[in-house]
């Protein structure tokens, strides 16, 4: 795949979709920051951003995190919280990702997004695991 990013990570088909734009990786705090222009096209008929897509800008961050920081894993579970609108008022959202915690079950992923104010829109919550067939997953990569 030649359209790559962050050294050797694969952009993701969702995150050219959303037309994503990396901001920052911190590897210290084991934190990505992405930001992402709000297109009408994904906006309910109350001019409203759906649901699925405000969880996208906050997941499509947390899986190229895992794999920036060694993690080869998969979403299991995924939860968020909506608190305020993103609609037509917002020009873009900023999504901040970091993992929270590591276990022998799998990672856990927050992420926070922003609308363009800096308000806070919505937060989310992941668990991620290395899938059972690790192995043929990535050979190819």
């Amino acid at each position: 795949m030649k359209d790559r990013t962050w050294g050797d990570l694969p952009v993701p088909n969702i995150y050219k979709e959303l037309k994503g734009e990396f901001i920052d990786f911190i590897k210290e705090e084991d934190k990505m920051i992405c930001k992402f222009p709000v297109q009408d096209k994904y906006f309910n008929p109350m001019d409203s951003t759906l649901g699925g897509i405000i969880d996208s800008w906050m997941d499509v961050v947390m899986g190229p995190l895992s794999f920036m920081l060694g993690e080869m894993v998969v979403t299991k579970e995924f939860k968020a919280k909506y608190i305020k609108p993103v609609n037509s008022s917002s020009k873009f959202v900023k999504s901040i990702a970091w993992r929270d915690s590591v276990n022998d079950k799998g990672s856990i992923y927050k992420a926070e997004l922003y609308l363009d104010n800096g308000d806070l829109a919505a937060v989310s919550e992941a668990i991620f695991v290395q899938p059972k067939n690790y192995d043929s997953l990535f050979e190819n990569m």
